[in-house]
């Protein structure tokens, strides 16, 4: 099963299809290409993939696919 780790330490499993800590986004202009079209995989295909960390919500976001390092963002205090 894949699995990632978040920086806080805890394992993020992502095994599960559709996994609950997975996120799809594609830009506006991206996705403005598909207007009046259904094109399911042409729109997967151009979206990028967020993983949101269960225990310290950390975002953990990649733009070039698991292949490259992503960007990690975490919540500010309020």
């Amino acid at each position: 099963m894949p699995k990632m780790k978040c920086t806080c330490g805890e394992i993020i499993n992502l095994g599960g299809i559709p996994s609950p800590h997975q996120y799809l986004f594609i830009s506006d202009t991206d996705f403005d290409q598909f207007q009046d079209t259904i094109e399911a995989e042409e729109v997967y295909l151009k979206m990028k993939i967020c993983i949101q960390c269960p225990l310290c919500l950390r975002l953990h976001i990649y733009k070039e696919g698991f292949d490259r390092s992503g960007q990690i963002y975490l919540l500010e205090k309020e």
